[in-house]
């Protein structure tokens, strides 16, 4: 927690320097008061990564492979300041000095260019496309990350789970959300990979980040309910997270088709699950479960479903609990091909597959945590 404070104390003196420049002159008190502070951090920062990375998405910073959302007055003003600039990436190397530092603070707070903009040493700025050689950057802030934020977006489906929590009125309710929310967020600062793959995937298909973070809410919802400990309640919440991720390999106009599926169509479609777990085997998450559930979640509990399998035995339980919401909220949540379900009427469909399509105790856990 310590760390994520210094990044937030890093953007917060910077929209405060930014600021401060646009009303006062150079030598004032107060610019040379932020400015010091903020040259001490920046220093810090970048011996600790050489390259320190600041990128702003939307309505949201990511520096240092950790998201915050512009929800205080500076930092929204600091995220505003930078569109108007048309900037979305700044890298800070290690040796900045208090001039140079100065010279771009100007040159951000008065919007307008200087003839000292070549001179810049050891900061970069610019559009996110990443730098040759530079392989953080383009780890850290992605390829033409969408406009909109990662972590914005959940449907009814986040409305359901929290209406049942609060209806109970009892302590142990209110605990389990706050395990919830504790869990995902967790889940999803853990590593920076994750908020670098949802970006990515955000591009490609904003609805398919939209899901994954619900079902992943609702998955981490079951696993508390259920008594998972907390150590197992944050690799289950990573691999609901990712639990789609092989569909940045399938075609966008096939993903959000209005019609039926030609049969090559759902042929790309079904190959998701196989190539998720393929790309999830080639990254570090710190556990093997996103590769297992990948691969596994769309194997019904009868053994229908894809893909075939051959080995013997039950699927993973988070496997099943990752079915489960994948298809609540597949069924609550608007597509441009049909409209979304009640919540009782998505409810009443899913109790048809108990047993065949669903594990059948982590199926009623699941309903006793909605009702």
């Amino acid at each position: 927690m310590k760390k994520q404070d210094e990044l937030v104390g890093v953007l917060q003196d910077l929209g405060l320097a930014i600021q401060a420049s646009a009303v006062y002159p150079e030598s004032h008190q107060r610019v040379q008061g932020l400015l010091t502070r903020l040259h001490n951090r920046l220093q810090a920062e970048a011996v600790r990564l050489k390259v320190l990375h600041i990128g702003f998405l939307g309505d949201h910073a990511v520096i240092d492979e950790f998201p915050f959302l512009g929800v205080n007055p500076t930092l929204g003003r600091l995220i505003r300041k930078m569109r108007e600039r048309g900037i979305e990436k700044v890298s800070i190397r290690e040796g900045i000095t208090f001039g140079e530092l100065k010279r771009f603070v100007y040159f951000i707070g008065r919007g307008r260019e200087t003839d000292t903009e070549h001179l810049w040493e050891f900061i970069e700025y610019g559009k996110i496309q990443g730098t040759a050689g530079d392989e953080d950057t383009a780890a850290v802030l992605s390829s033409q990350a969408s406009r909109s934020h990662v972590l914005l977006g959940a449907t009814d489906v986040l409305k359901d789970l929290l209406m049942s929590m609060a209806g109970e009125g009892k302590a142990t309710k209110v605990s389990e959300g706050r395990d919830i929310v504790s869990a995902v967020m967790k889940g999803l600062r853990r590593e920076g990979m994750i908020i670098d793959t949802l970006i990515r995937l955000q591009v490609h298909d904003d609805y398919t980040v939209t899901h994954s973070l619900n079902v992943c809410v609702i998955v981490v919802a079951q696993a508390v309910h259920a008594g998972f400990p907390e150590a197992s309640v944050q690799d289950i919440g990573l691999a609901a997270l990712l639990h789609d991720i092989g569909k940045e390999k399938v075609p966008a106009q096939i993903l959000n088709k209005p019609g039926r599926l030609d049969p090559g169509e759902f042929e790309r479609i079904a190959a998701h699950p196989v190539i998720g777990a393929k790309l999830l085997r080639k990254i570090d998450c710190g556990t093997d479960l996103p590769m297992i559930v990948s691969f596994e979640h769309h194997i019904k509990y009868d053994r229908s479903g894809y893909p075939d399998v051959m080995f013997e035995g039950p699927l993973h339980p988070t496997s099943y609990m990752t079915q489960i919401a994948d298809v609540y909220d597949a069924l609550r949540t608007y597509r441009p091909y049909r409209k979304s379900l009640e919540k009782e009427t998505a409810i009443t469909i899913m109790k048809e597959g108990r047993g065949t399509e669903f594990e059948p105790k982590l199926f009623d856990g699941f309903i006793d945590l909605l009702m």
